[in-house]
């Protein structure tokens, strides 16, 4: 069972003040909410937390407000992205797509950047909303790229932001960046990577005490609790969500309490405590109840459907995920909507209702999977091991347990790597850490001497004596502490060798294909050559149907063909799962899509051999030369990645088993190559992309 993430929509915060009020009422904001009275961009920002709960009046409200206001590109934006962000987070996602391509046609007509950061700020909610965590994620960062310029230099170096603007950067955003940092902590949280998740939990706690907005960092400081405990900082935690706790009673939101209580029975539920666990979820749904917010108290009884079925009440989790399920599907949130099937399907096992409930497991996974939601994929597979466990059903719980342990060990490489960088740092940190002691001692034995030399007259014999003791003392420390800092070099090169190939395929892997990017010029002049991004068509299909194992067999020789068309100079790299990349520099254009049809003729026409069985397999190939025609625009590698996975998807929606180039782009500059980017479905059929397309064997 699992509890909602109430995470899930923290960029939705709802004030109780206007919860159940008329449109005019919801502008008027709580004096201790941390908002200017009068400030438009605060009016506007109380209507968008309002429209959580109430879409249609807050909307309602927003039209004559903006009636009232400048015609200002500021302005104009301002309320273009609080209406789509209504619309998004109402689950509307036809209205809020409408309204992001009316923010991006602001941009192009008026050079605004943030009216295209605030598009896909937008379209990340509505990726989100429907279970797209990796496609939210993606949009939420390409937009904070844009954002963080504006924000002061100690907000974007908690950011990680290394840019550098030159000339005026426009106002900070603080509202947008904090909600593009809690789309990228949800997405980290679904991966898994606890340490990542505190690191954005941390930046937008940080953000909103710069900006003063009391709402906004009592809620990180609750949230940030909830991501210490699970990267194991249980003081920490309990500490951050005390504070939570004292701070939303001075504001005296009870939505606001309500959600902070939600965020302490995560943490008591994270250390264990099943009683601390209930009694605050219990506590919270009294408050959702008093303040009318439907929908956070439907959250909220999903919460409770996963309690009681810890407890072994299963009959009244089934209920309150059925009492929940109707206001999350009249908001259309998907996310919501997997755990409460999720929850239910747990109760109907453990009602001995088996096969419903296994109907319920297959639509959950299928929709985790779509997300890429890979912890939580973990947590149903081991949930729901348990259940079948607990049922009797031995046979269809050892299935699962398979099937968790091959997610668990894909998990496992990607946070090993991010395990493996925290390492280096701390291992450089302690050889600096060694230098300096090694000084100090240094210093002191010289220090020893100078005092001596007073007495050296009276008692020559005994200061020589202890300078040379002194001496070989130093000589000892300094041969102990070299041969230290030479075991400690010997496994950084392990470590790095290690962290960098793959451990089927022994292929470079993404940490290593960034190592040379960094190192090349290519990180700074742009990439240049041939890059291919290749797919398995129907990968899972091989899994389901052959075994894990097989899929193994398989992805061992799509590797070693793949080497055998390339050249001895050219880079292949597992980049993830069943996708592969290949840089290859010095080829022309013509080179580059002859080395895309080889690799389609190399996997597609010879059937693998998997036990004993032939086995057909074919991929799909997305692939671009850079710098692209006719313009030449130098394209930073991380640009050139995901123009090859546009590419890559196209392949794959128009029926696999295919190569599509990007030949050409009609983008005389940076900013004409973004906007391609930012939608280049519509891009190609409007003509300013021009893609080839090379069918398979």
């Amino acid at each position: 069972m699992r509890r909602l993430a109430l995470a899930a929509t923290v960029l939705h915060l709802c004030a109780s003040s206007a919860l159940a009020a008329p449109p005019s009422a919801l502008l008027t904001a709580s004096p201790n909410a941390g908002y200017v009275a009068g400030a438009l961009e605060d009016r506007v920002d109380l209507l968008v937390r309002n429209g959580f709960e109430h879409p249609v009046e807050a909307l309602a409200a927003l039209e004559p407000l903006s009636r009232m206001a400048d015609n200002a590109v500021a302005t104009r934006r301002l309320f273009l992205q609080a209406s789509a962000t209504i619309e998004a987070q109402a689950g509307r996602a036809t209205e809020a797509g409408a309204l992001a391509e009316r923010l991006l046609t602001l941009s192009r007509e008026t050079g605004d950047p943030l009216a295209a950061a605030a598009s896909n700020l937008v379209r990340a909610l509505v990726a989100e909303n429907a279970g797209q965590l990796d496609v939210g994620a993606a949009l939420a960062r390409s937009a904070l790229t844009a954002y963080q310029p504006g924000c002061p230099p100690a907000i974007r170096t908690a950011l990680h932001s290394t840019a550098d603007p030159s000339g005026p950067a426009p106002p900070c955003d603080y509202r947008s960046v904090w909600r593009a940092l809690h789309v990228l902590e949800r997405r980290s949280i679904s991966l898994g990577q606890a340490a990542v998740s505190v690191a954005h939990s941390q930046a937008a706690f940080e953000l909103a005490d710069w900006a003063g907005d009391a709402w906004r960092k009592t809620y990180s400081l609750s949230l940030l609790a909830y991501a210490a405990m699970r990267d194991g900082q249980a003081d920490n935690g309990l500490r951050a969500i005390a504070q939570a706790k004292r701070m939303a009673a001075a504001i005296a939101d009870p939505v606001l309490m309500a959600r902070v209580r939600s965020n302490e029975a995560r943490v008591a539920d994270a250390r264990g405590d099943r009683e601390s666990t209930l009694h605050a979820t219990e506590d919270a749904l009294t408050l959702a109840q008093q303040a009318g917010a439907l929908r956070l108290e439907a959250q909220l009884l999903g919460n409770l459907s996963d309690i009681y079925a810890k407890r072994r009440r299963p009959a009244d989790a089934l209920r309150a995920a059925d009492a929940a399920l109707p206001t999350v599907r009249a908001f259309n949130d998907l996310r919501a909507e997997r755990v409460l099937i999720n929850n239910a399907g747990l109760a109907k096992i453990g009602l001995n209702r088996i096969a419903e409930g296994k109907q319920d497991f297959a639509r959950v996974m299928a929709m985790w999977q779509r997300s890429g939601a890979t912890a939580d994929q973990l947590t149903s597979l081991r949930e729901f091991g348990d259940a079948l466990v607990a049922a009797g059903d031995a046979r269809g719980a050892l299935e699962l347990f398979h099937r968790e342990r091959a997610l668990a060990a894909e998990v496992l490489t990607l946070n090993r790597n991010a395990s493996l960088k925290e390492m280096q740092t701390r291992y450089d940190a302690e050889a600096k850490q060694r230098s300096i002691d090694l000084l100090n001692r240094d210093n002191a034995v010289k220090t020893a001497a100078l005092a001596n030399r007073d007495l050296l007259q009276r008692i020559w014999l005994a200061a020589a004596a202890v300078m040379a003791l002194s001496a070989l003392l130093v000589v000892m420390l300094y041969r102990r502490v070299r041969e230290t800092q030479r075991q400690l070099e010997a496994s950084h090169a392990k470590l790095r060798v290690q962290s960098e190939r793959d451990p089927l395929t022994n292929l470079a892997n993404r940490r290593h294909f960034h190592a040379v990017m960094q190192a090349s010029q290519q990180a700074v002049a742009g990439l240049s050559g041939a890059l291919l991004l290749v797919d398995i068509d129907h990968f899972k299909h091989i899994n389901d149907g052959h075994g894990h194992a097989a899929g193994d067999v398989v992805l061992v020789e799509v590797a070693k063909r793949l080497n055998e068309v390339v050249r001895g100079d050219d880079l292949v790299v597992r980049w993830g799962g069943e996708e592969f990349l290949i840089v290859a520099a010095k080829l022309t254009t013509e080179q580059t899509d002859q080395l895309a049809a080889r690799v389609l003729a190399s996997i597609g026409a010879t059937p693998f051999l998997v036990d004993g069985h032939s086995l057909r397999v074919t991929t799909s190939v997305g692939y671009a030369r850079f710098p692209l025609p006719p313009y030449a625009v130098p394209v930073p590698w991380e640009q050139a990645v995901n123009l090859a996975d546009m590419a890559l998807y196209t392949a794959k929606s128009h029926g696999r088993n295919r190569a599509v180039g990007l030949v050409a782009a009609s983008a005389g500059d940076a900013q004409s190559l973004h906007a391609i980017e930012a939608d280049f479905d519509r891009s190609w059929h409007e003509g300013r992309v021009t893609l080839r397309q090379t069918p398979g064997p």
